[in-house]
């Protein structure tokens, strides 16, 4: 690599240690609060070194790579390999960007191994750039899969002129294309024909002899393992009885090397488990012992792949059968077991050490955001994500615990001067009295406030944008998190009163521009504190110690980008002097909220 590229993997890696909550050594709260301005100061300083070394190096050279050679080539796939090791993932974005651009200059090169090859790197990137968007259900989230999709499938049909590749790694490239092809979509069909083709392929004698150096059986392995993932449509009634057989077959595979093991891995334990109990072989109640059984063995410090399947994957998957089986629900021992195993789940995720915090981890934890069964009996939603956002959002948990504080300061100043300002909302309208609606409108506006950006944890993108600036395609990803904060949160009970806030922060009050277009103002009843946090958010993203300048802006919008009403309410300078006080007010105490439980969860 040059010395820039090393740089700038240097400052990543740094980035990413340094914004990690939970690495410290401190003694106490005031040094490591010391520590943590330190860090945001060193944060800010990395990043301005990254961008610049992006912009006098980085940039230059993908705009003139098709006259490059091949030193220039060999040193930015080393760099892009030093930032994507599919484990830490220091940024994949680069990652993708370096490996489009030496696509395209291989394919007007003609370069037709080298093409295979970047197709399927391109591909990997985009597959774990695509951990942003985990659990978001969107027409962009799906472009996102088609596009990656595509890009496997074209290296994939490289298959037809396997015979005339001569270099073996090439011919990897090809069969490891053709599997991940069943990565990208959720058509369960394709899903299952795409593993079986590859199946066919990799046990093949002809594909073997001409490429004996390759690894054939972890390709047959992996592959069975693919397969038989999509064990959970075994009950659907929609497969073929040809597409049933493959699946059934795949579940016996991956368990089978379990069976003889004195101390077998639940993580291929259970894939048998699930097979037997949607083909019917097994009913549920045995079926939930042998889950409880794994859950219960799984010691809550294992942090290893298997401990966090065990700790947190087989209880998220314990919940959903107890949502899909009322029954159950009513049963108190499977609240109770669920109970625990929740409350042990969410040990496992406080106390992970800073080395198992890689790609893997995020994606696990990402599933107790998507899936966490609310039921009565169980932590709320409201309690385990409130931990999650101080264990995983960083500065960002900072940010809306600041900009919730904003928030209840400019509601209550608005509810002072207009008592029915916000009755749209049921639940404050209903309020009692006077004393108690206050009570109550405050505390909503200072969780709506904390609430607002909640897609963003789940995304895990935070680290990127401490990095660098986002890229266009990332930019795009980013702004679901509009969707992803709106319906986790409308699926839980406890945090339903949130959801639209997190839903149309970014969109504009007269709804010509912003996003989503999902969120229509006019048929929300929470538009009004839709509105104030709104603001709130981006006079905390702007505010740099002038007000005055920010309010003066944002009046230049107002009735089309910001609510007039809220705007003209900014103006007042009682109002401004209570902002002012909390914008300038030392964010010491949240973090200290972080820091209490950093000191429960370690102890």
């Amino acid at each position: 690599m040059e010395k820039w590229q090393e740089q700038y993997a240097e400052n990543t890696a740094e980035i990413q240690r340094l914004s990690n909550f939970y690495a410290s050594s401190a003694q106490g709260f005031a040094d490591w609060y010391s520590e943590r301005r330190e860090a945001c100061e060193r944060i800010r300083a990395l990043r301005d070194e990254n961008l610049k070394l992006l912009e006098e190096y980085l940039f230059p050279t993908l705009d003139e790579l098709h006259s490059a050679g091949e030193e220039t080539i060999r040193n930015l796939d080393a760099f892009s390999d030093a930032l994507m090791d599919w484990k830490t993932n220091l940024d994949c974005g680069v990652y993708t960007a370096i490996h489009d651009a030496l696509l395209s200059v291989f394919r007007v090169r003609k370069d037709r191994g080298n093409v295979i090859r970047e197709l399927y790197k391109l591909g990997m990137g985009y597959y774990y750039l695509r951990r942003f968007l985990e659990g978001i259900e969107a027409d962009d989230s799906s472009a996102f899969a088609f596009q990656n999709e595509m890009l496997f499938t074209e290296a994939g049909s490289y298959i037809r002129y396997y015979d005339e590749i001569d270099d073996e790694a090439t011919r990897g490239f090809i069969i490891r294309a053709l599997a991940n092809t069943a990565l990208c979509t959720d058509d369960v069909s394709r899903k299952v024909a795409a593993s079986a083709k590859t199946l066919q392929i990799t046990q093949d004698p002809h594909y073997r002899e001409k490429a004996p150096g390759l690894p054939w059986d972890a390709f047959v392995r992996k592959t069975h393992q693919q397969m038989s993932a999509n064990r959970s449509e075994l009950s659907s009634g929609g497969l073929t009885s040809a597409e049933l057989a493959v699946i059934l077959d795949s579940c016996y595979e991956v368990f089978k090397p379990e069976e003889q093991n004195e101390n077998p891995s639940i993580r291929w334990l259970w894939p048998y488990y699930e097979m037997e109990y949607n083909c019917g072989i097994v009913s549920l109640e045995p079926t939930m012992r042998r889950l409880e059984s794994l859950i219960e063995r799984t010691p809550k410090d294992r942090y290893d792949m298997s401990g966090l399947y065990g700790n947190v994957q087989l209880p998220i998957y314990y919940g959903r059968l107890l949502k899909d089986n009322p029954k159950q629900k009513e049963m108190p021992a499977k609240i109770r077991f669920l109970n625990g195993a929740y409350r042990k789940m969410l040990d496992t995720l406080l106390t992970c050490p800073a080395e198992y915090l890689d790609d893997y981890f995020f994606y696990t934890a990402c599933a107790v955001i998507t899936d966490y069964y609310e039921i009565p009996g169980v932590p709320t939603y409201r309690e385990v994500t409130k931990a999650l956002m101080k264990r995983f959002g960083g500065e960002d948990y900072i940010r809306m615990r600041r900009t919730g504080a904003l928030t209840r300061c400019i509601c209550g100043f608005i509810l002072a001067h207009e008592g029915d300002f916000f009755d749209d909302i049921p639940f404050i309208a209903a309020a009692e009295n006077p004393e108690a609606k206050r009570d109550l409108l405050l505390e909503f506006a200072e969780e709506c406030g904390l609430y607002f950006d909640f897609g963003l944890i789940k995304m895990n993108i935070g680290r990127t944008m401490m990095t660098r600036n986002l890229f266009e395609n990332e930019y795009r990803m980013y702004l679901l998190h509009t969707i992803s904060g709106h319906d986790d949160l409308l699926a839980r009970p406890s945090t339903r009163h949130f959801a639209d806030v997190a839903l149309g922060h970014h969109r504009w009050y007269d709804g010509t521009d912003g996003c989503p277009a999902q969120y229509i103002r006019t048929e929300s009843p929470y538009r009004q504190m839709t509105d104030v946090a709104a603001c709130a958010a981006v006079i905390i993203a702007e505010y740099d110690g002038d007000l005055g300048s920010v309010i003066d802006k944002m009046q230049k919008t107002a009735g089309r980008q910001f609510s007039p009403m809220v705007a003209a309410y900014l103006t007042d300078p009682a109002l401004l002097a209570q902002a002012e006080s909390v914008l300038s007010e030392d964010p010491a105490k949240y973090y200290e909220e972080v820091w209490s439980q950093i000191n429960t969860a370690l102890s």
